[in-house]
């Protein structure tokens, strides 16, 4: 996870304790939902020693937000299919991403950015002011990632990125049990950076047919490009206003300035 804080108006000791506080939530969530964790709720869960009301609150609205995104996206996001048992991490990243930075903002942060591997989460401006024209985040093209393919200028938002370019395949079909990559990189644009996470890894895997569940879905935007370098969109994608500057570079991995 990366913090990028552009509020030039913020004074050190609040920064400080909206630092602290959101760097908690990084923790508490990674404690709570890593599968990797042997004593993690999740990892409890996927062995049947506790049931989803014997663990924190947290975990049963997580929940419920994997079953939102199974259910807008006909099956294709299915934490409970995975291998080994439930596994929500394909929208706990995001999830814990928006967390911290709506922790920002509580305590007095307006112009921010929260990186989850990749995901974006973005409040406020670029510019750190509050005449700004928001945050131009750039989709970079999974055939030549040196290239921005998508531009897009906005605030209060999440955007992510799956895609096998950088870390391999990510995908995995729960219909067919094995993993799937008909997509070389989605990108989905939402007003919740979890959902956004979901979608994103369940399009990768179902391919350009995603488009019909995306499409329909309010205030969901996405970018599919398959191996062969064709680009799907659900509509046109806002292209940069505003003051130019230099845009965000989305990938699965990481998000570079230049």
């Amino acid at each position: 996870m990366t913090i990028d804080i552009r509020d030039s108006r913020i004074t050190k000791s609040v920064l400080d304790r909206a630092l602290c506080a959101a760097v908690r939530v990084l923790y508490e969530a990674d404690r709570t939902f890593s599968t990797y964790d042997p004593g993690s709720c999740v990892s409890l869960l996927r062995r049947g020693e506790v049931t989803a009301e014997q663990c924190p609150e947290v975990v049963s609205r997580v929940l419920d937000l994997c079953a939102t995104a199974w259910k807008h996206s006909d099956g294709w996001f299915d934490p409970w299919a995975m291998p080994g048992g439930l596994d929500p991490t394909g929208l706990v990243k995001g999830w814990a991403g928006h967390r911290a930075l709506r922790t920002l903002v509580d305590h007095g942060v307006r112009h921010a950015v929260v990186n989850a591997g990749g995901d974006l989460v973005v409040t406020g401006n670029a510019s750190g002011r509050v005449d700004g024209s928001g945050w131009r985040i750039g989709v970079i093209d999974p055939q030549n990632p040196g290239r921005v393919l998508e531009t897009i200028s906005a605030t209060d938002v999440g955007v992510a990125t799956s895609g096998a370019y950088e870390r391999g395949p990510l995908g995995f079909d729960p219909h067919a049990q094995r993993p799937a990559q008909r997509l070389a990189s989605a990108t989905v644009i939402a007003l919740d950076l979890a959902l956004a996470d979901a979608y994103a890894t369940a399009a990768v895997a179902q391919g350009p047919a995603a488009l019909g569940w995306l499409a329909p879905l309010p205030g969901v935007r996405a970018v599919l490009v398959t191996h062969d370098g064709t680009v799907f969109r659900t509509r046109p994608v806002e292209g940069q206003s505003g003051r130019p500057g230099p845009p965000l570079r989305v990938s699965p991995a990481v998000v570079r300035s230049r």
